[in-house]
């Protein structure tokens, strides 16, 4: 009996033994869930913004007169030069007007040339003394008469040739149509729309920087542009000066190297760089934790109980979470939630 007891004692020996060795092995732990220390990652004085590359010229062409779409000399992805025809909208009285305003002006033109002859001979005959003082007053009443009539005509005839222009639509710029909404045969009215063009010479991404870290990013330092995998440094880049009330955010934009392969609306990565010392802070992604619309993390305190504290987070750098706002460096993290918020 006496043997079969130290048996037993000396296993239960060997189990706490094994059990403390286990212990000292595992991760340091704030009661039974694992933690994470909250700290800024070495050599990430810098933020990554996701963008959006768009044009630095690019605009929506609307007709500015009513009437049927006769020809659309355009397709989607056309190459154009400034002032080559993209569509033509039918001329109707517009064009009849504009040749009848010409014929007009040149009438008038014919009369002052009469006019200013008249008035040329009045003046050699009234130095002469073959002519009245009063007829050579008529003779430059006429005559102004004739200047204004001429002005008048000329005025009229180009607002309506301006007018029967109109029903030509013109590229604004060289550039390449990205949207044909019209065909030959549909309406066009003032203010709708007919197409999209952009010029792909001056190429820009515009991101948007939380509003927390706008006063830390560091201005005077060029940022980095990741497009097609390659990495190219800008110095021309810059924020914009104004906070977006319903994002809180600030936007930023960076003018692409030219001759840059890149399209509108494609995604490209824009690192900007910060002030030494603000390194955003970082924890696992493993330790967030979303419930409804709140994004949280269970924070440990020095007795190893944990309270649901609310984040803000930026982006995801690997298993790594930026977090904005909420937390402190040094604070410590419950990295399974699950866990932590188990009585």
């Amino acid at each position: 009996m006496a043997t079969r007891l130290r048996s037993l004692g000396l296993a239960m020996s060997l189990l706490v033994a094994a059990l403390a060795a286990a212990a000292q092995a595992a991760p340091a732990r704030a009661g039974t869930v694992a933690t994470y220390t909250v700290r800024a990652q070495s050599g990430s004085g810098s933020y990554t913004a996701t963008g959006t590359i768009e044009a630095v010229r690019q605009g929506t062409v609307a007709a500015q007169v009513s009437g049927r779409i006769t020809d659309v000399p355009v397709r989607n992805g056309d190459a154009v030069k400034a002032g080559q025809a993209l569509l033509r909208i039918e001329a109707g009285d517009d064009g009849d007007a504009a040749v009848a305003s010409a014929a007009a002006a040149s009438g008038a033109a014919a009369r002052l040339l009469s006019a200013r002859g008249d008035y040329e001979r009045a003046q050699r005959l009234q130095a002469q003394e073959y002519l009245s003082a009063a007829a050579l007053q008529r003779a430059e009443a006429a005559l102004h008469s004739a200047e204004a009539e001429a002005a008048a005509s000329a005025a009229q005839a180009k607002a309506a040739r301006t007018r029967a222009q109109w029903h030509t639509v013109t590229a604004p710029y060289a550039g390449q149509v990205t949207q044909l909404w019209v065909s030959a045969g549909d309406l066009a009215t003032p203010g709708k729309p007919l197409l999209a063009i952009y010029a792909p010479a001056a190429l820009r991404v515009v991101a948007q920087l939380p509003e927390s870290l706008a006063a830390r990013i560091d201005a005077g330092k060029p940022a980095q542009l990741l497009v097609d995998a390659e990495v190219v440094a800008t110095n021309s880049w810059q924020l914009v000066g104004a906070v977006d009330p319903v994002t809180h955010s600030v936007e930023v934009r960076a003018e692409l190297p030219s001759g840059t392969r890149m399209q509108p609306g494609q995604f490209a990565s824009l690192k900007l760089p910060m002030h030494d010392g603000s390194a955003p802070l970082q924890v696992p992604s493993s330790a967030i934790v979303s419930r409804s619309e709140v994004t949280a993390v269970y924070v440990m305190d020095g007795q190893g109980a944990a309270h649901l504290r609310q984040v803000r987070l930026g982006p995801v750098v690997g298993t790594l979470v930026t977090v904005l706002s909420g937390l402190q460096a040094g604070e410590r993290v419950a990295l399974d939630p699950a866990a932590a918020a188990r009585p």
